[in-house]
């Protein structure tokens, strides 16, 4: 993770917000991604084998997390790709979290992935930007889960 870069965006710096929401930074979730992309695209911001996607079917896949038991995420038609994030934020919580980096909202996600140390000086040093620039998984797919109308007359 860039120090530097993190702290340009965190202080409003437009270029490094581009340059932040890249690939190389952050999970880019493709509108369509499925299950084994999305999981693997935030594995490559973990340790070498700490989560990796187990059995799969239509409905469901299984999270396996190093060390823990795995956990069965429902793949459902409603927000799915929102939802598998939110059960992957769950997996490898607490030590892990993972964001959604708002300014690169489109028909694709930038998830910033991160140890929950840093989120934690993220949150206490810069609260007004980590509330404007990230959005927690769970609130993702709370939002996504709702109808068109009710989004468009709700914020995330």
């Amino acid at each position: 993770m860039d120090q530097t870069l993190l702290q340009r965006v965190l202080d409003g710096d437009p270029e490094a917000k581009a340059q932040f929401g890249g690939s190389e930074h952050c999970a880019v979730i493709d509108w369509r991604d499925g299950a084994p992309e999305i999981v693997d695209a935030v594995a490559s911001f973990l340790p070498d084998g700490h989560l990796v996607i187990g059995r799969l079917t239509e409905r469901s896949c299984e999270l396996v997390v190093q060390g823990k038991p795995p956990i069965l995420a429902e793949l459902s038609s409603k927000a799915a790709q929102e939802q598998l994030l939110f059960c992957i934020g769950n997996a490898i919580a607490p030590e892990y979290e993972l964001r959604q980096f708002r300014p690169m909202d489109g028909d694709s996600y930038s998830i910033f992935v991160a140890p929950r140390s840093v989120w934690a000086g993220i949150d206490s040093e810069h609260p007004r930007a980590a509330e404007r620039l990230f959005l927690s998984a769970q609130r993702l797919a709370a939002y996504c889960s709702k109808g068109f109308l009710a989004r468009m007359l709700s914020r995330p």
